[in-house]
């Protein structure tokens, strides 16, 4: 391996901690973003809950009396709820990037140990680097 190769991999080697710092600094902010989207489905879930759970027929009665009444409502009002489909939309492509953003920071761990390692060979294996 040349000179100028194993430069390039040094200088690889020590740009690698900025650049998982700064993935990580992503992650954590799309994980804040994740469970604010997670606490505005349960908002929305709750008023539909609240509402199906309010509901009563011509004569004053409860319109949902038994909890598998009350479950059917929910599932019906929760898919015709544009909002909510947003929100989970919403969550569920924030997820995906949470997932991506903690492989990128996995193959920059896996890249910062093969570069050590070839170092190290190279280098006879003296010293830590």
């Amino acid at each position: 391996m040349d000179k100028e190769r194993l430069e390039s991999l040094a200088n690889r080697l020590l740009e690698i901690p900025a650049k998982v710092v700064e993935a990580q600094l992503e992650l954590l902010s799309l994980t804040e973003t994740s469970q604010s989207q997670s606490e505005k489905i349960t908002q929305i879930e709750s008023v539909i809950k609240a509402e199906i759970g309010a509901t009563v027929d011509g004569a004053g009665k409860k319109a949902y009396s038994n909890a598998e009444a009350r479950d059917a409502a929910f599932v019906e009002k929760t898919a015709d709820n544009y909002e909510l489909i947003v929100a989970k939309t919403d969550l569920a492509k924030t997820q995906r990037s949470v997932q991506e953003k903690r492989i990128k920071i996995e193959a920059l761990g896996n890249e910062q140990r093969n570069i050590r390692s070839v170092l190290y060979f190279i280098g006879g294996g003296e010293g830590a680097i």
